[in-house]
């Protein structure tokens, strides 16, 4: 088969004058399948959302309109029912943000696209779309400007409902509380003329009632679960409506009702539409594109690289029945990511099935040196439809050596996947348990004497001490100079405290004198001190004055003795290692 790459570059925008023009670009395809055989997919969006809909109303209409839709972008429910509306009066939707002068996007459509005799509807009241809204079409010459608004989003779904020209012999009602639901169906109502009728969950509004009383439709979809649409509203409907079929469309997720839609009303599109399911202006502007053959806005999770169980179970069936639809993102890669556009197409095109392993991570694992450990015999998977389950793993190698500390890198191959994952083996070296350990406190306030005990503590932090090997103090130390970086604080001279060089150092050695004890090293020389201290014990204390009085012992043991020293905010702790010879 052909191996050609399609990369198809629409310029959409006929008529633009000025201004950046919008694109739809085909994403390269290297399918075996024949150019012809192969379907086309194209990704329509901006840098923002309110570009994303001008580049979406040019695709729709890249020549002049006759009228437009003016819809926020920044509050969904008002503009739920108006699809329905825009395929009517074949007006694209157009987003507007809370002022004039961030709603560019919107009004140089106008400028470029719709005829001076066109009409403008915005859709929703004034503390949606202020008034100044009008007098900006009316600067730019638009006089015909036609408001939508209701009390309410309930009342305004009302009113643009009672706004279509058509016979209504079937209606949608769905919750004006959450987005999906209504956007899942919106393509469909709008290319049918069937209006969406919005409802709280509990309740069915009286405007609303009033409304299926008059035209008393023959068909009801509710488009949701009773967790949106409650039950009781279902009772209400079939009380107002006792003639008609009332079928409600729903799904456990809002991507299962998404496809419930679908699947009822498009088994067989000729082009899917791509939007997130998190977010509700992309598939609103695209509504009305998507409303002109009556194709499915199918939901995405913008999270993962994958499709929701019941979305890829759709595309698989499309392939099974020799579908080969186009596709189309609304929105850029952030919210429709290239991956998703391939996981989409890949099962579409049979390239893979709902249940292939779409992939597997590489995993990391980590022990000290001649610790147990074993492969593991399986790994997590996700798959196409987002489920994620336990696969069987071969690695190579198959043992497992602990002996010699680094990084081991292990291949490991499953059945019916593709790549190789590798385990990142991290062999370290054990972690020494102190034989002894021995705790003071200081205060921190008085900072000279608290530099001096730092400096002493870091002289002595890492020194090892070989079997038999005598320790002196003020050897490791060093004399306590102010070149060294010592400072005055309190020393005892005597039987008084008085300011000298140094202070606080023999707090250092008394503490390291407690941990030499703990650890039953010879003690060769220590001196207590003339006045008692407080912190340690009586009896435990060891003076250090260079170079006369030293703190000396010796490691009587067979291997080598690893001193460290932490210093902490207000405690110093002396900790004695043995450390193995290699």
């Amino acid at each position: 088969m052909s191996k050609k790459i399609v990369a198809l570059i629409l310029i959409l925008c006929s008529c633009i004058m000025f201004g950046r023009p919008g694109y739809a670009v085909a994403i390269e395809q290297d399918s075996g399948a024949e150019e012809s055989e192969r379907a086309e997919v194209d990704r329509l969006s901006g840098l923002t959302k309110f570009e994303t809909a001008k580049i979406i109303s040019e695709y729709y209409c890249s020549g002049k309109a006759k009228n437009v839709i003016l819809s926020t972008g920044n509050d969904f429910a008002d503009a739920l029912s108006a699809s329905v509306l825009a395929h009517e009066k074949e007006a694209p939707i157009l987003l507007v943000d809370y002022a004039v002068e961030n709603s560019k996007d919107a009004f140089d459509f106008c400028t470029e696209h719709l005829d001076k005799s066109g009409t403008v509807y915005i859709i929703g009241g004034t503390g949606i779309i202020g008034e100044e809204f009008e007098a900006k079409l009316s600067e730019l010459g638009f006089t015909k400007v036609i408001r939508i608004a209701g009390l309410d989003r309930y009342d305004t779904s009302y009113q643009i409902a009672c706004s279509l020209n058509k016979v209504m012999s079937t209606v949608v009602i769905t919750s004006g509380e959450q987005y999906a639901d209504a956007l899942s169906i919106s393509s469909f109502a709008a290319n049918k003329g069937w209006p969406i009728l919005l409802s709280p969950h509990g309740e069915l509004p009286q405007e609303i009632k009033t409304f299926l009383q008059e035209k008393k439709p023959l068909q009801v979809y509710i488009a949701g679960g009773a967790g949106v649409i409650s039950d009781n509203v279902k009772s209400e409907i079939e009380s107002v409506l006792p003639q008609a079929s009332i079928q409600r469309l729903m799904g456990e997720t809002r991507f299962d009702t998404n496809v419930a839609i679908a699947e009822t009303f498009a088994p067989n599109p000729s082009t899917i539409y791509l939007a997130t399911g998190y977010g509700f202006a992309d598939a609103l502007a695209g509504s009305i594109v998507a409303a002109k053959s009556g194709n499915p806005i199918i939901f995405i999770d913008p999270s993962v690289p994958t499709l929701p169980r019941s979305t890829a179970s759709y595309f698989a069936k499309l392939y099974a029945n020799i579908q080969n639809p186009r596709l189309v993102s609304f929105g850029g890669s952030g919210v429709v990511k290239d991956e998703i556009i391939k996981s989409s197409r890949d099962l579409i095109w049979g390239a893979a099935r709902e249940t292939s392993i779409y992939s597997i991570d590489d995993i990391s694992a980590a022990v000290t040196q001649k610790e147990e450990y074993s492969l593991p015999t399986t790994l997590q998977a996700r798959l196409y439809n987002s489920e994620v389950i336990e696969v069987p793993v071969q690695w190579n190698p198959n043992f497992v050596d602990t002996g010699k500390i680094g990084l081991l890198i292990y291949e490991g191959i499953v059945d019916g996947y593709s790549k190789n994952i590798k385990l990142n083996f991290t062999v370290k070296e054990p972690v020494s348990i102190p034989i002894a350990q021995y705790t003071t406190y200081f205060d921190a306030a008085h900072l000279n004497r608290t530099e001096n005990l730092r400096l002493a503590a870091k002289a002595l932090d890492g020194k090892l001490l070989a079997p038999g090997e005598r320790f002196s103090f003020n050897e490791s130390v060093g004399e306590r100079t102010v070149q060294a970086g010592y400072k005055e604080a309190m020393v005892i001279v005597g039987d008084a405290f008085v300011p000298g060089l140094g202070g606080g150092v023999c707090q250092v050695s008394s503490t390291l004198y407690n941990a030499v004890t703990l650890a039953n090293l010879q003690i060769i020389e220590r001196h207590p001190h003339s006045l008692p201290v407080d912190y340690v014990p009586p009896g435990h204390d060891a003076t250090v004055s260079y170079p006369i009085l030293d703190l000396k012992f010796r490691n009587n043991r067979k291997v080598p003795i690893l001193i460290r020293s932490i210093v902490a905010e207000n405690t110093l702790t002396f900790q004695l290692y043995e450390k193995s010879e290699k």
